[in-house]
């Protein structure tokens, strides 16, 4: 009888826990991250990508230097690895990169191939 009601206690104590019990840290990518892209053309090689955290899930938005933005479709964060995906004139593009404290780098695979890039985290100054 005790198992039992530990069981029932424990369950309920994991159904009142907010969010997922063993949630992700994303706190390393939410932010602000400077962008800079090898070989692609020049409205497309530099831009501010923007990620936030709502209910434990990444979400973000790409911002070029003319003022066009474009909301990312898929954002995965996991061991420092992270993975996501945008439309670019109707294509879809998949970046794969590695981040490391303020820095990240990696890979674009685009309708032309594939491209490098690198990014810079924002930080943000306190008074």
């Amino acid at each position: 009888m005790k198992k039992v009601f530990f069981m029932i206690v424990l369950l309920g104590i994991v159904s009142l826990t907010p969010g997922p019990l063993f949630a992700a840290d994303n706190s390393a990518v939410v932010g602000a991250w400077k962008c800079v892209v090898s070989d692609v053309p020049y409205e497309y090689g530099t831009s501010t990508i923007t990620f936030a955290e709502k209910d434990g899930n990444l979400t973000g938005v790409v911002k070029f230097e003319s003022g066009e933005e474009i909301k990312l479709s898929t954002v995965k964060y996991s061991n420092s690895q992270l993975v996501l995906t945008l439309y670019v004139e109707g294509y879809e593009v998949r970046v794969e990169g590695k981040v490391a404290g303020t820095k990240m780098s990696g890979t674009a695979d685009t309708p032309d191939g594939k491209v490098t890039f690198a990014a810079n985290k924002s930080i943000e100054k306190k008074n």
